[in-house]
C-alpha cells in the first residue's frame, strides 16, 4: 500500500510543479487558474469524502458461528454508510489466530469503491477443529484521490467454531439405574409419577402443596418428584498429540457425546492441561453445553506431548469413566 500511495502523492507533486512552472512562465490567467486548482484539489477531495467516511460503518461476520470440519466457510466484511454516500476506498489488515494450534495469519484487505452494501470475502481453511479468531485493525477510509486518509475504529473480534465430524461409538454399554432415586432439581421436569412428601419450605410452588395430606397432618405437606439416579458418564481424553490425531480423538468424543444425549444422559468431559497437568471439566447435558465445552477444550494450546489422564479410579455408582483413546486419523467421509 506504501508504494502506491507514494507514487499518488509523486503523480500530485509534478501536477503541481508543472502548474507552478506554467505559472512562472506564462503570465496569462489560465495558467493562474489550473495553479490555483491543482493546488487546492488534495482540500476539495478530502472535503467531498468527508460525508461519506463520517457516515462509515463496517461490519465483519462470517457465514455461521459454527461449520464442521471439512466444509467451505469465509468471513465478509461489509460497508454500510448511515447517509448512504460511496467511500472511495477502505483498507484494512486482517488477523486470523487459531490458540489451539497455535497458527496465526495475517493479511492486507481493501474495499474498493466502498458504497453501502459493498462486501470483500475471504476463505478461512477449515482442514482441522479449532476456534479461530478473527479480527481487522488499521482500518483507514480515503479521500477521492487516495492522497489523504482517516483512520477507522477497529473492529470487534469475530470467532468460528469449527467443529468436528461426530463418529458413531461402537459398543457403547450405558449402565442401568442405582436403583435409587433424587429429588428433582427446582424447573425440571421430571419423568413419571414418582415423587415423595415433606413438610413445606419457603420457597416451595403452591401447586406442589399435597392438600389432603395437609389436612390431615394439620400443616402443608408438598409433593416432592423424584427422579432415577444413573451414573454420571465421565469421557475423558489426553490434550495433546498432532493436529490429525486430535481431530480423530475430538471425532470420537462428540460421536459418544450425541449418543449419551440422544439417551438424555447428561455427563461430563474431562481431561487434563498439557503443560500444567491442571484438570479441566465440563458438564453436558444438551448441545449448548457441548458447544461450551469444545470452546474450553480449543483455548488451551495443543503440545505433542503432554500429560496423559489416566485412570480416575473406581467411580462406585456415581460415576463411571469412558476413556477416548487416539490412533490412526479417521476416514474422512
Amino acid at each position: 500500500m506504501r508504494p502506491a500511495l507514494w507514487a499518488r502523492r509523486g503523480v500530485y507533486l509534478c501536477a503541481l510543479l508543472g502548474a507552478l512552472a506554467g505559472q512562472l512562465f506564462d503570465v496569462g490567467w489560465l495558467f493562474h487558474y489550473i495553479f490555483f486548482l491543482t493546488l487546492t484539489l488534495p482540500l476539495l477531495s478530502l472535503l467531498l469524502s468527508l460525508p461519506g467516511i463520517l457516515g462509515l460503518r463496517l461490519r465483519l461476520g462470517a457465514d455461521s458461528r459454527q461449520t464442521p470440519r471439512n466444509t467451505p466457510a469465509a468471513w465478509t466484511l461489509t460497508a454500510e454508510n448511515r447517509f448512504g454516500l460511496p467511500v472511495s476506498r477502505v483498507t484494512g489488515r486482517v488477523r486470523l489466530r487459531c490458540p489451539f494450534t497455535g497458527e496465526n495469519a495475517s493479511f492486507s484487505v481493501g474495499l474498493r469503491g466502498a458504497s453501502p452494501g459493498a462486501s470483500t470475502t475471504w476463505n478461512v481453511v477449515t482442514s482441522h477443529c479449532a476456534l479461530v479468531e478473527c479480527s481487522v485493525s488499521r482500518l483507514r477510509a480515503w479521500d477521492c484521490l487516495g492522497l489523504f486518509s482517516l483512520p477507522l475504529r477497529a473492529l470487534p473480534m469475530d470467532t468460528l467454531l469449527i467443529t468436528p465430524l461426530p463418529e458413531e461409538p461402537k459398543g457403547l454399554i450405558l449402565p442401568e439405574s442405582t436403583g435409587c432415586t433424587v429429588p428433582v432439581p427446582k424447573g425440571k421436569a421430571a419423568m413419571g409419577e414418582d415423587y415423595e412428601l415433606r413438610p413445606y419450605r419457603e420457597g416451595d410452588s403452591l401447586r406442589s402443596v399435597h392438600w389432603k395430606m395437609s389436612a390431615k397432618r394439620d400443616g402443608l405437606v408438598v409433593r416432592e418428584l423424584l427422579a432415577v439416579k444413573y451414573p454420571l458418564p465421565v469421557l475423558t481424553f489426553d490434550h495433546f498429540g498432532s493436529a490429525d490425531a486430535m481431530d480423530c480423538v475430538l471425532d470420537r468424543l462428540a460421536g459418544y457425546s450425541r449418543a449419551l444425549l440422544s439417551h438424555e444422559r447428561p455427563h461430563a468431559v474431562r481431561w487434563l492441561e498439557p503443560c500444567s497437568g491442571a484438570a479441566r471439566e465440563y458438564a453436558v447435558g444438551c448441545q449448548e453445553d457441548w458447544l461450551r465445552c469444545l470452546r474450553a477444550i480449543f483455548a488451551d494450546p495443543v503440545p505433542e506431548t503432554g500429560a496423559a489422564i489416566g485412570s480416575l479410579g473406581n467411580g462406585g455408582e456415581d460415576f463411571y469413566q469412558i476413556h477416548i483413546a487416539g490412533g490412526p486419523p479417521c476416514a474422512e467421509p
